[in-house]
């Protein structure tokens, strides 16, 4: 089996002409998103060209329903029907505050959550961590799924990897001072002892790749490797030359993962990270 190239992007936040000057929200340069989406999708059609595209959840700023449909709508012209390889998602806690999770999979014309698709022969895994939400920014894994997720793992000896827009692991963040204090808990999945248990005792687990943090974090542990994808439009602490940060991941069926940390904002590979 050969290798895999996946691009990560989460966070962008597209939200245009609203004023978020007065809340934490004030960091996304929504007159910049535009250039970087085209840039973004640039370098992955013509330098990277990945076998996939993953969105990690927190596509828009939740507005209204109207406007939170037309943003979606504008994420997928913008990257999806733009980007030359197939690009899956996962829903953030923005996204479906005034859209439901349905019509946000018909918008975005992706399967709706959970799911499974085989590419290349790796199990790549897409649940949702908020099932439910947990004070409009935390979320948790319903028993439901939980019993899915335990079948899918266990299902097949396929290397599997698994997507979702929150952590299961504890990341370092209390440097990541744009996110208040009493939202850290709030930052990772709720039942996440669980659900870490289910996929690090499932069938070749490979690695967990999340967004959610505001904060790049790459964990190694016996039984996988957890990563956290930058936030893409982020713009600390001046409103001004998002970075456009987004991930690129080469995958081995052997457990190997090679991650670079790009920047679009100036153009340049900011770090390289491998599990062994």
């Amino acid at each position: 089996m050969e290798h895999i190239k996946i691009v990560f992007i989460s966070d962008i936040h597209f939200s245009p002409g609203q004023d978020w000057s007065q809340c934490i929200w004030k960091y996304t340069p929504n007159e910049e998103l535009p250039g970087l989406m085209d840039r973004f999708v640039d370098i992955v059609n013509h330098e990277l060209r990945p076998d996939l595209v993953i969105e990690l959840g927190d596509r828009i700023i939740d507005v209204n329903s109207e406007r939170d449909v037309e943003n979606t709508q504008s994420i997928y012209e913008r990257i999806d029907a733009r980007i030359g390889c197939p690009v899956f998602h996962v829903d953030g806690n923005h996204d479906f505050v005034h859209v439901g999770k349905q019509e946000l999979a018909k918008l975005l014309h992706n399967p709706e959550l959970p799911f499974v698709r085989v590419f290349k022969g790796y199990k790549c895994i897409f649940f949702d961590s908020l099932d439910p939400m947990l004070e409009g920014v935390g979320g948790a894994v319903s028993d439901k799924q939980l019993a899915w997720l335990e079948h899918e793992m266990n299902s097949d000896d396929l290397p599997k990897i698994v997507f979702s827009h929150h952590p299961l692991n504890y990341h370092e963040i209390h440097r990541n001072f744009i996110i208040p204090k009493e939202t850290v808990p709030l930052m990772k999945v709720a039942n996440c002892d669980t659900v870490r248990a289910i996929i690090e005792s499932g069938r070749n687990f490979l690695f967990h790749a999340a967004g959610h943090l505001h904060w790049w974090s790459f964990r190694v542990s016996p039984k996988g490797t957890y990563i956290v994808n930058p936030p893409f439009s982020a713009a600390h602490p001046d409103r001004t030359n998002a970075p456009g940060w987004f991930m690129e991941a080469d995958v081995w069926p052997d457990g190997k993962i090679d991650t670079k940390i790009h920047s679009i904002v100036p153009r340049r590979v900011i770090g390289d990270f491998v599990n062994r």
